[in-house]
């Protein structure tokens, strides 16, 4: 099955909720806007300024004050109003549904139109369970619109701090201005956290959660040039080829009486998988692993028409550690030139050290968890980079774009956390390359507290924004995306993603089209390729179905090993070119495998960078 962006026609913010209301105006008639957007929760109208409209006559037609509508389009209107011009104003919702009663602890909260739980609990900065605890009508994770919800609020606390908040009692001639000023945060940041404020206006008495800073930094990343990309490349092992019978690269030639033994290990289920025929259905997911092993088996054909002999032992793991004991402990198993998988790490774990001991190069098609048993055994392959490298091959392509400014916005996970610390140094190390940069400026914004007004205040108007969201979150992608691409008219903005987003159903692939968006890869389909069309043509032919990408995997690796066991023998790894430029492309994967040590085993370097193009279409760049 092919991986797409599937485009969903919902807008998210602009929608038409009621007939148009006539008011009376001096010289005619003023319409309200059909339009409303969302903006951190704040409903406006969008007026587009018509002849004879005046501040005065929008003022009394929204019943807005006139200065709340200069304070809310500042710059939009810094040459006064002038027809054409298109304005936020805001609503004004006089329902007491949406106001605190009295001295209750809960804000009453009306659902509109493309709220959920996820933006409700950023609004008002509560757990979604906490919401569903005090509603519990709630089914699932849906609510409704026109529904009224309890929404938990703060209580006065006899401790004026806590956690990143402060929590002030509002005082006599205190104003948000003021309460800005004496925190030093943004007036937005109060507003946000606090959403019974109505109009700016604060109320004596009034408990407010006021955050402890706006929660984005900035630093300067000082560049040492004498501190380059310290990763280095190690070629063959000369005390290896002391082993007698060894057969050097240079020296080995392939004829077709030698027979390549391939073991192939994969939770197939095979018992479980034949009671569920009947059912058009694969047990427990399995549907992948029998693509994968049918992609093998088309490899394994293509090579043997070229004249390469294979002999294919196919062990059914179950995904389980006993059962792969078993296999490891059938006679054949010494005597294989290669292994592929086991798929699971626990299961992986077990068999390299197995294939260490019998000195079998042994293949990881996909990530694992052990990134430690590579460093110490020169026998196995992975074929998913890891983080490391992953955020390394970003890097150096940011690099070659970059202009003074990397924006990384997250959502406080320790994930994420560790993902930017990691991306930090490693972009210090490349840039060290650059004897004309030797600082760069790096900032960072914790979304989920500062919210759009902490991404606003790090972007910087006029210059290419290079923004970052190592985030799989999407409900948070979906979010944080919009709102960018609501300010990208005002913002020059480049976003790099995660190759996750590709499968997210609730993003609008136009806003990610709008903002440039990057994504690092370690797979990539191009379905022009002629390569690629043969290749569904065959599997369609040989199985009546679409491969699907464990499908492409299958074929990819095992075409690519078993090429380099004909052209070098059973121990290419310490055969294959040092050279980091050259790889080898499959039809999803590119092969360029390295060792990071003497003694260690060898890890897929290639990182593809791609983007989303204006016709919505993904475009290989790297």
């Amino acid at each position: 099955m092919r991986t797409v962006f599937k485009l969903f026609l919902v807008l998210l913010l602009l929608f038409a909720i009621s007939t148009p209301v006539i008011l009376s105006q001096g010289n005619g008639t003023t319409i309200k806007s059909e339009k409303q957007i969302f903006i951190l929760g704040k409903k406006y109208y969008l007026h587009k300024v018509k002849r004879g409209q005046t501040l005065y006559s929008l003022s009394n037609a929204y019943k807005v004050s006139i200065e709340k509508i200069i304070s809310e389009n500042s710059m939009l209107l810094s040459d006064g109003l002038k027809r054409g011009i298109e304005i936020k104003i805001p609503v004004v919702d006089a329902s007491p549904t949406n106001l605190s009663k009295g001295n209750d602890t809960f804000i009453y909260h009306t659902v509109q139109i493309e709220e959920t739980l996820y933006s409700l609990k950023n609004k008002y900065l509560v757990s979604q369970e906490d919401i569903k605890k005090h509603n519990p009508e709630i089914e699932g994770n849906n609510i409704k619109v026109g529904q009224v919800l309890k929404i938990p609020k703060v209580n006065s606390l006899s401790n004026n701090s806590q956690g990143d908040y402060y929590f002030h009692i509002v005082k006599p001639s205190e104003t948000l201005f003021s309460l800005a000023q004496r925190y030093r945060v943004k007036i937005e940041s109060v507003e946000r956290l606090n959403p019974e404020i109505i109009n700016g206006v604060l109320i004596l008495g009034q408990t407010l959660k006021i955050p402890k800073g706006n929660y984005s930094s900035e630093e300067t990343l000082i560049i040492d040039h004498n501190n380059t990309d310290d990763v280095k490349y190690y070629g063959n092992d000369p005390l290896y080829f002391e082993e007698a019978g060894t057969i050097p690269c240079s020296e080995f030639s392939y004829n077709s009486f030698v027979k390549f033994k391939v073991a192939l290990m994969l939770p197939l289920f095979i018992s479980e998988n034949n009671l569920a025929a009947g059912t058009g259905k694969y047990y427990k997911k399995t549907e992948k692993f029998y693509e994968f092993y049918q992609g093998v088996l088309l490899a394994a054909e293509r090579l043997k028409k070229s004249g390469v002999s294979i002999e294919l032992y196919v062990y059914d793991t179950k995904a389980n550690s006993g059962e792969v004991r078993t296999i490891l402990n059938k006679s054949e198993l010494e005597n294989m030139d290669i292994i592929i998988g086991p798929f699971h790490s626990e299961n992986f774990k077990l068999a390299a050290n197995f294939a260490k001991q019998h000195r079998i190069n042994i293949i990881s098609p996909v990530s694992q968890t052990y990134n430690s048993l590579v460093k110490t055994n020169p026998f196995i392959f992975m074929t998913n980079p890891s983080t490391g490298t992953k955020v390394a091959n970003m890097s150096k392509y940011i690099a070659n774009s970059y202009d003074r400014s990397i924006i990384v916005i997250h959502n406080g996970t320790n994930a994420e956390k560790r993902t930017i610390e990691l991306f930090k140094d490693r972009l210090v190390k490349t840039f060290a390359s650059y004897e004309n940069i030797n600082e760069i400026v790096f900032k960072q914004v914790n979304y989920k507290l500062s919210g759009l007004s902490g991404v606003i205040d790090a972007l910087s108007v006029g210059l290419d924004n290079i923004v970052l969201i190592p985030s799989t979150d999407e409900a948070f992608i979906t979010d944080i995306v919009t709102q960018i691409n609501y300010n990208k008219k005002r913002y020059k903005i480049t976003v790099y993603g995660m190759k996750s987003w590709e499968s997210f159903r609730n993003i609008q692939i136009g806003y990610l089209a709008n903002l440039n968006c990057h994504y690092g890869t370690t797979t990539y389909v191009d379905y022009n390729n002629k390569s690629v069309k043969n290749f569904i043509y065959q599997y369609g032919k040989t199985y009546n179905t679409q491969p699907g990408l464990y499908s492409y995997l299958g074929y990819d690796v095992a075409y690519y090993f078993l090429n380099v066991m004909k052209k070098y023998g059973k121990h290419f790894q310490f055969c294959l070119p040092v050279n980091q430029t050259q790889k080898k492309d499959g039809l999803m994967y590119s092969f360029n495998f390295q060792r990071v040590s003497p003694v260690s085993g060898f890890e897929n370097n290639w990182f593809g960078i791609v983007k989303i193009d204006k016709n919505y279409k993904l475009v290989k760049l790297k």
